[in-house]
């Protein structure tokens, strides 16, 4: 099992969240008692390679945006742009998460002598 928090090997299984109401016990695999306590305060974690690589696609997807709106100040763009231009970084930092999970599993296949 993963860690939650930063996608490594979970060796540590408890964490309870005093905060909800219903004293919900919860069962998160971490793999240290930091992420543990990053996940409890909802703290950012460094970004892999994977999603690094991601951040940059989709900082092109941006750039390639504004590019062909052809207006720079994003102040005067309209609510419709703007809707736009999260979709296309969003779209993009999926889309280059989901290539990289299909190469992952194509390179695994061939390693397993599986039909990739």
């Amino acid at each position: 099992m993963k860690c939650r928090t930063c996608d490594r090997l979970a060796c540590h299984w408890d964490w309870f969240c005093r905060e909800r109401a219903l004293r919900v016990h919860w069962t998160v695999p971490a793999c240290s008692r930091v992420c543990l306590e990053i996940r409890k305060e909802r703290r950012l974690v460094d970004p892999n390679e994977f999603e690094l690589a991601a951040m940059r696609r989709a900082g092109d997807a941006a750039g390639e945006f504004i590019d062909a709106l052809g207006r720079t100040d994003m102040a005067a763009w309209t609510p419709a742009e703007w809707v736009s231009f999260v979709e296309t970084i969003c779209g993009a930092y999926v889309d280059a998460l989901i290539d990289q999970q299909i190469n992952v599993n194509t390179a695994a296949a061939k390693v397993q002598g599986l039909p990739g």
